[in-house]
């Protein structure tokens, strides 16, 4: 015979219901406020492509053009200038500096319909734009805002202008700041307004390779590469499992050598791993892991730790060797390793707190 639950039972019972379901009920609260938490943005891809739409020449000439300013949002000293013509021309462009050795020039193609992608503007100035088809001439104003506040500007400036051409020097910054270029007067002539780190090349076509803007994992592994123009349109995005720090090198047949991590490896290092990602599939096609190639514990610099032992800073191919040569702060050293096999070829550096090996 079953015997009847006591009262007191039943009350306990019940209080124990009811804490789970106030628990319940917090958890879905915090799980709710957690998703609210969450900003979705639109890819800095997919919004060009929308801002490509309204690019147009019909309808404008060579005296009255379209003038779109910062046309894909994240380079605001540059430009598109379009117009059409009735005959065919090559249009002569000349950006105004302030003196020759900051003004540039460039021959487009002929064509009857004209984009033509200005660089090099003034901030916070009125910049004058020269275009010439043929015999005719016109001049075409563009005025663009202040840099931000917070921009890093030269405090001073040392040219040998006897031995330079008019050239941009180009920059980024390791943590904080802003991708740009100064002309050979300091002042500067190009920047990009989305955060982009570590090495800035022009590749074989002429594009740029930059990283992203986003962190795949703290303080500055991004999660790959843009190429990209000086216009600031993004061509291709290269997104990478154990992101992107420091250096790149573009080979030959337009691979790209990245320096990497192996997040998925589970051994909890960093900045030890390079990988080859071709740039017509974006797969990788080779890594080579130097947790396989040196010993961890040699060579010891002040900076070693265990999850950050060989630090690398550089990559660079070698054609003649078949070699590529890497740079480890945390081991004071440079090493050569093969491309084919991955074996080390030398190390350069100082050999103490090197093991005999």
């Amino acid at each position: 015979m079953k015997k009847k639950m006591k009262k007191e039972h039943w009350i306990a019972l019940l209080i124990i219901c009811f804490l789970v379901l106030v628990i319940a009920l917090l958890l879905l609260d915090q799980y709710a406020e957690n998703e609210k938490a969450v900003d979705i943005e639109e890819s800095l891809v997919y919004k060009q492509q929308e801002e490509e739409q309204s690019f147009s020449a019909e309808g404008y000439s060579l005296e009255s053009p379209k003038v779109i300013l910062n046309p894909y949002e994240n380079s605001p000293l540059t430009a598109l200038i379009l117009f059409e013509t009735d005959q065919e021309v090559a249009p002569e462009v000349t950006i105004v500096g302030k003196d020759d050795l900051s003004t540039y020039h460039h021959t487009f193609s002929s064509a009857k319909e004209h984009y033509l992608p200005i660089y090099g503007l003034y901030a916070d100035y009125e910049n004058t734009v020269r275009i010439t088809c043929n015999d005719q001439t016109v001049e075409v104003k563009i005025k663009t805002d202040p840099l931000p506040e917070n921009f890093a500007l030269p405090v001073e400036v040392k040219a040998e202008k006897s031995k330079l051409t008019n050239d941009l020097y180009f920059y980024t910054p390791s943590s904080q700041g802003y991708t740009c270029a100064y002309d050979v007067n300091g002042d500067v002539r190009w920047y990009l307004t989305n955060y982009a780190l570590w090495k800035i090349d022009r590749l074989q076509n002429g594009h740029l390779l930059v990283s992203t803007e986003r962190t795949i994992n703290t303080p500055y592994y991004m999660t790959g590469l843009y190429e990209m123009d000086l216009l600031g349109k993004i061509y291709t995005e290269f997104s990478l499992k154990g992101g992107y720090h420091h250096d790149y090198y573009e080979m030959e047949n337009g691979n790209l050598l990245v320096a990497s991590d192996n997040f998925e490896s589970g051994e909890g290092t960093v900045e030890d791993y390079i990988v080859e990602l071709d740039r017509n599939t974006g797969e990788i096609v080779k890594t080579f892991d130097l947790k396989d190639i040196l010993n961890m514990e040699d060579g010891k610099s002040e900076n070693w730790t265990s999850y950050d032992w060989f630090h690398n800073n550089s990559v660079w191919y070698d054609k003649n060797t078949n070699s590529i040569t890497l740079s480890g702060r945390h081991q004071d050293a440079v090493i050569n390793i093969d491309y084919d096999t991955g074996k080390l070829n030398w190390i350069l550096g100082d050999p103490t707190n090197w093991s005999e090996k």
